[in-house]
């Protein structure tokens, strides 16, 4: 799959309803900024069959709404357009995004289960996709991101009780960090 780099209308793109990334307001004013001072660097990666944003949706939203921005790239955006399927388009979007370290766990759960339930990849492909090891893979397809294991058998921090613990557990919480198998 090797990209095709183009430009396109503003109109002609959209973002992907599994998106899995997301920016604060102040850090998308900045990116505002950014391209209206520097252009925009990156082209902005596109599906060939759907025309969703895979990556760059916030450099196309910034583009989208800010008419100064729009008239200094002629209403148009550099794309690099990949022929490749929803399924690949959202291991693709995951991939670009968590390598930037810009995903939140929240979206990023649904878009894994997306791709677990599809069935082209085995949860070791997956695991192998994301650079993941299977208790994080276990907690992106559970979709709580947060599982109590053992809870008999660890001592928590307040930071992990949860809200609806009965009145008093936070009290007799003994402070120590939260179980991690890597450490």
């Amino acid at each position: 799959m090797k990209p095709v780099f183009s430009t396109m209308k503003l109109s002609d793109i959209s973002g992907a309803p599994w998106r899995a990334g997301h920016i604060l307001k102040p850090d998308l004013r900045l990116l505002s900024d950014s391209i209206r001072d520097y252009g925009i660097i990156s082209p902005i990666v596109v599906q060939k069959k759907t025309l969703h944003i895979i990556d760059g949706y916030h450099r196309w939203l910034v583009c989208a709404n800010d008419k100064s921005i729009q008239r200094s790239l002629s209403g148009q955006v550099p794309v690099a357009v990949v022929d490749i399927d929803t399924v690949d388009a959202m291991v693709m979007h995951i991939r670009l995004n968590r390598a930037r370290g810009q995903i939140v766990a929240k979206y990023m759960s649904s878009v894994v289960r997306d791709i677990a339930a599809s069935k082209k990849y085995s949860l070791h492909e997956i695991e192998e996709l994301f650079n993941m090891n299977m208790l994080e893979l276990d907690l992106m397809l559970d979709g709580s991101l947060l599982k109590m294991r053992k809870v008999k058998e660890h001592t928590y921090s307040k930071a992990w009780v949860p809200i609806e613990a009965p009145a008093g557990a936070v009290e007799s919480v003994v402070l120590e960090r939260p179980p991690n198998e890597d450490r």
